[in-house]
C-alpha cells in the first residue's frame, strides 16, 4: 500500500500521497467523539397517551402529535423521533423489563404536568409565583397534616383552580380566606373567588348602566310638559 501511494504519477508531478497532502488533507474534519452507530428507521402512531411504541418500550414525544404517523431512528443507545423531517424527541434506549417508560416533562399537556409535581417544594415554589397569601395557604395546609401525601393531594386541588381562574383571582382570595381563617381551606378559596367574581360582575353592570345615564341624560315625564303621569 505504500509503494502503491508513493508511486509517480505517470500523466503528472506526484504522488497519491503528496496529492493528498497538498491537495485533500486539509479539508479533513476531526473524527467524531463517539463511533458511528448503525441505525434502523420506523414508522409509529403517536398513541393517546403521546408516547410510541418501540420494541415493547414506550418513549413519550410532544402530546400535540397524538395521533399522528412519525418516523423514528432507532439505534442501540437512543431513539429519536422526527416529524415533517424535524427532530421531536429523543430517548436513551431502554432495556430490560418490557413496558418500561420513558417521559419527558415537557412532552405532557398542562395538567399533567401539574399533577407530576406534586411534592411539597414544588407545592411552595408553585405558591410563591402565584402571591403572598397563596403562599400562606400552602404552608398552613402543609403544617397542618402530618401525612405529606395528604397535603400535596389537597394543595393539588388548589392548584388546579388556575385551570380556570386567573392567579389574581386566586391570590385576592387567598387574602381574603387567610386574613379571616386559621384553617383556609381549597373549598372556602373557590367559594370566596366565586363570590369575589359574581361581585365584580354585579359592579361592572352598574358602572355601564351610570355611563349610559350619563350619556343619554335625564328623560323628563310627563308631568314635566303639562301631561299627567300615570
Amino acid at each position: 500500500m505504500e509503494n502503491l501511494n508513493n508511486r509517480p504519477f505517470q500523466n503528472r508531478n506526484g504522488s497519491r500521497c503528496s496529492a493528498f497532502l497538498e491537495e485533500e488533507k486539509f479539508a479533513l474534519s476531526p473524527l467524531p467523539d463517539t463511533p458511528y452507530q448503525l441505525s434502523e428507521w420506523r414508522t409509529s402512531i403517536v398513541r393517546k397517551d403521546y408516547h410510541i411504541s418501540i420494541n415493547s418500550m414506550f418513549y413519550s414525544v410532544p402530546y400535540e402529535l397524538i395521533g399522528k404517523s412519525v418516523d423514528v431512528r432507532v439505534s442501540d443507545n437512543l431513539i429519536e423521533v422526527y416529524y415533517s423531517h424535524m427532530r421531536v424527541a429523543s430517548h436513551v434506549t431502554l432495556y430490560g423489563k418490557f413496558g418500561q417508560f420513558s417521559t419527558l416533562k415537557e412532552h405532557m399537556p398542562y395538567n399533567h404536568q401539574l399533577y407530576v409535581e406534586q411534592t411539597p417544594e414544588e407545592a411552595i415554589k408553585w405558591a410563591t409565583e402565584v402571591g403572598e397569601y397563596t403562599l400562606g395557604v400552602v404552608v398552613s395546609i402543609l403544617d397542618r397534616y402530618p401525612i405529606e401525601k395528604q397535603a400535596v393531594d389537597i394543595i393539588f386541588n388548589l392548584k388546579k383552580l388556575q385551570r380556570e381562574y386567573s392567579k389574581y383571582e386566586i391570590e385576592r382570595a387567598c387574602r381574603m380566606v387567610y386574613q379571616t381563617s386559621s384553617r383556609p381551606s381549597v373549598k372556602s378559596i373557590q367559594t370566596m373567588i366565586r363570590s369575589n367574581r359574581k361581585e365584580d360582575e354585579r359592579q361592572a353592570t352598574t358602572l355601564n348602566t351610570l355611563k349610559t345615564d350619563e350619556k343619554h341624560g335625564f328623560t323628563r315625564g310627563a308631568a314635566y310638559y303639562g301631561g299627567i303621569d300615570k
